[in-house]
């Protein structure tokens, strides 16, 4: 069997267990629905038709610019923050040092008492919303651009000082490159945590976006609606993580082994 008739067996192999995983899981869904109230727990039949009426409003498609947006800039700010702290940390060992507590403090802080301390000093809307996403996505993209510097090779960084390269001549030939992997590792991480953190900001503390609508719905026990709206978010994340980030993934890889074959 040649190369690429082992690849396509393993793709459509991958393709089987993920096509049951998801069979699986609406089974389970279906079989609690049918224990359990539909104000508790709605089928999916009735999701998906409320995510059809949904759709078809003009509120649905403002609703989801809203927290696009507040997604979009939050995570914008984290990892470039996160990425410019990590690239200074990282060739700076004392830096690295003296900014560890802060990064130990917002890795271990639970996410809804970042949500409370912001709404303290922002109040409630979009700003606070944006602030949350960012401060919680940054020490993310911090320790994966340090873990990017660390896996750098060494000869070459020498080679680089013997022959006096200057030092944005090494950023942009070594050390971006060499980031490029770990740091789309941890920005999958952080667009999933980033939806999530948002909502939750959304529904503690704003009065617009998919998080209030959560809270709407869970108000007037629209649960069909409410569980609409998960599959919304699910949705979401799959199409940036495999639509935005798997593409980019797949050309950061390509540029390493033509860089290997190169070297």
């Amino acid at each position: 069997m040649t190369s690429p008739e082992r690849w396509a067996g393993s793709a459509n192999r991958n393709a089987a267990y993920g096509l049951l995983g998801v069979g699986l899981f609406f089974l389970i869904w279906q079989i609690l629905a049918l224990i359990f109230h539909r104000t508790i727990i709605a089928s999916p039949v009735d999701t998906f038709l409320a995510l059809i009426q949904m759709v078809q409003t003009v509120e649905f498609w403002q609703t989801l610019g809203i927290t696009l947006s507040r997604f979009g800039l939050g995570l914008l700010l984290g990892c470039l923050i996160g990425v410019g702290l990590g690239l200074f940390a990282g060739v700076k060992p004392n830096v690295r040092l003296t900014l560890e507590p802060m990064r130990w403090a917002l890795m271990g802080v639970p996410p809804v008492v970042v949500v409370t301390i912001s709404m303290i000093w922002f109040g409630i809307g979009g700003v606070q919303t944006i602030f949350v996403a960012a401060i919680l996505i940054l020490p993310i993209m911090y320790v994966n651009t340090i873990e990017g510097i660390e896996a750098v090779d060494p000869r070459i960084l020498e080679m680089g000082r013997v022959y006096k390269a200057p030092g944005r001549l090494l950023l942009r030939e070594i050390y971006l490159p060499g980031i490029g992997g770990p740091a789309l590792a941890g920005l999958t991480l952080a667009a999933g945590l980033g939806i999530r953190i948002v909502v939750l900001a959304e529904v503690l503390g704003s009065f617009s976006g998919i998080g209030y609508e959560f809270s709407l719905a869970r108000i007037n026990l629209e649960t069909p609606k409410l569980f609409a709206w998960v599959i919304v978010c699910l949705l979401l994340v799959g199409f940036f993580e495999w639509a935005i980030l798997g593409p980019a993934k797949e050309r950061i890889m390509g540029w390493r082994k033509e860089q290997q074959s190169h070297g």
